[in-house]
C-alpha cells in the first residue's frame, strides 16, 4: 500500500528555495555557447535579460540571496547593473546543487 502524505516523514521545512526559484536557475543553466561560435554565454544572457527585465531583477534577487544578502519588500531592485558570468555560475551551482569541482595544480 502507497504511503499518503500524513503518513510520509518528510521535512518539508528545509527548502531554501522557492519553486519560482529554482525555475530561473534551471532557464540560467539551460544557457549554452552556441556551436558555431556566434555568441558566447555572455551575450546570449544579455539577449535574455534584454527581453525579459523581470527575469533580470529575479536573477539579481537570487544572486542576493545566495550571497547571504537579505532584501526588503519594498526596495526597488536596479535592473541597469552588469550581472558577470561567475554569479550566475554562483546561482546555478548552489539552487540546483550541482557538483563544483576544485583543481589544484
Amino acid at each position: 500500500m502507497p504511503t499518503t502524505f500524513n503518513q510520509a516523514h518528510i521535512p518539508f521545512g528545509g527548502a531554501t528555495f522557492t519553486f519560482g526559484e529554482f525555475s530561473v536557475a534551471y532557464e540560467l543553466s539551460l544557457v549554452r555557447e552556441t556551436k558555431d561560435g556566434r555568441y558566447s554565454r555572455k551575450e546570449l544572457y544579455d539577449q535574455l535579460f534584454e527581453k525579459d527585465r523581470e527575469k533580470k531583477r529575479k536573477v539579481i534577487e537570487l544572486i542576493l540571496k545566495v550571497k547571504g544578502k537579505t532584501i526588503k519588500d519594498n526596495v526597488k531592485i536596479p535592473t541597469n547593473v552588469d550581472i558577470s558570468l561567475s554569479n550566475i555560475d554562483l546561482v546555478i551551482q548552489e539552487v540546483l546543487k550541482k557538483p563544483s569541482v576544485n583543481v589544484y595544480a
